[in-house]
């Protein structure tokens, strides 16, 4: 009986001592998750996407006939105006097949460039076509590319847009556009959408850029655009949104009781960080960026515990 009274008030202090440091350690925990404010404003959703410049106008230079090229009158970079002569070839089989030369004249005014690669990306240099090369005519299966005429007054911009994207785009979308390379901002235009998709599912789009600059091909174009504004809207970061069975919900702060407590909540559109929230939430109220420990459950949960206790 005596042993009796001196374990049972040990085992009392055991159990407060290890009760408190409990307590204290998931308080400490509670502190640490971080909360965010609620708060009215505005929200822009944007599209940002990386491309790269091209001219507006060019044309790959093809010969009517397949032949010998036979003389070249231009080289890469110089300027030509429409008419001029570019190529004279030679047409047959070899240089001794005695039929009248075609001479190769350029369809636009511009820059001559050598014909686009088959990958941007790749290390090969590209060049114009020399004397002496055979060419395939443009009627041929595989016609050859001999060079390409650029009008450089006016420019584009080509990015290839993913698949979730390219439905936020628009013809006649303005847009912004940054050139790092020459330090230069310009506004520019959704001139096309192509809806064939590559095998990454993206899909290329062009955009005209309105103002004169003095950038070259192939040069990286950062293109933004507005596609949806709200104003004095609620919004939360999207780091306290939590989604589960395709239901959206929050976790909000109590200041009084010290708890949290779960809230579906219907949401509106969203941008890179923030989201709009159209119920459940008010302003000013804390949200938890992670689940905490001490949530209140829920009357809709107690009434689904007794059903379940009432069913059994």
């Amino acid at each position: 009986m005596k042993l009796i009274k001196i374990i049972i008030p040990i085992i009392i202090i055991l159990a407060i001592y290890y009760g408190v440091k409990l307590y204290n350690r998931y308080s400490v925990i509670e502190v640490e998750i971080e909360k965010v404010k609620a708060e009215r404003g505005d929200i822009d959703v944007e599209f940002n996407e990386t491309g790269y410049i091209e001219p507006g106008d060019s044309r790959n230079i093809y010969s009517p006939v397949s032949g010998i090229i036979s003389e070249v009158y231009i080289n890469e970079g110089n300027n030509v105006k429409e008419g001029d002569k570019l190529v004279k070839i030679q047409p047959g089989m070899s240089a001794s097949d005695k039929f009248i030369p075609v001479e190769v004249k350029s369809p636009i005014s511009g820059v001559v460039m050598p014909c686009a690669k088959e990958d941007r990306y790749s290390d090969d240099k590209s060049a114009i076509k020399s004397p002496g090369e055979r060419v395939t005519g443009q009627t041929d299966y595989n016609p050859t590319c001999i060079m390409k005429v650029a009008n450089m007054e006016k420019m584009s911009v080509i990015v290839n847009v993913n698949e979730i994207d390219i439905l936020k785009i628009k013809k006649g979308m303005k847009v912004d556009i940054t050139v790092d390379a020459i330090n230069k901002k310009v506004k520019g235009k959704v001139n096309s959408i192509s809806f064939s998709s590559s095998y990454s599912k993206t899909y290329p789009v062009k955009i005209d850029i309105i103002e004169k600059i003095e950038a070259l091909p192939n040069m990286t174009a950062r293109v933004k655009a507005l596609i949806e504004k709200k104003k004095n809207v609620i919004k939360i970061p999207i780091s306290a949104l939590f989604s589960e069975n395709y239901a959206d919900y929050v976790y909000i702060y109590n200041p009084t009781t010290k708890k949290a407590r779960k809230a579906n909540v219907t949401i509106g559109i969203r941008s890179d960080m923030y989201i709009e929230i159209l119920n459940g939430v008010k302003e000013g109220d804390e949200l938890y960026t992670d689940k905490p420990l001490n949530i209140i459950e829920e009357e809709n949960d107690k009434i689904r515990k007794n059903n379940k206790k009432l069913s059994i």
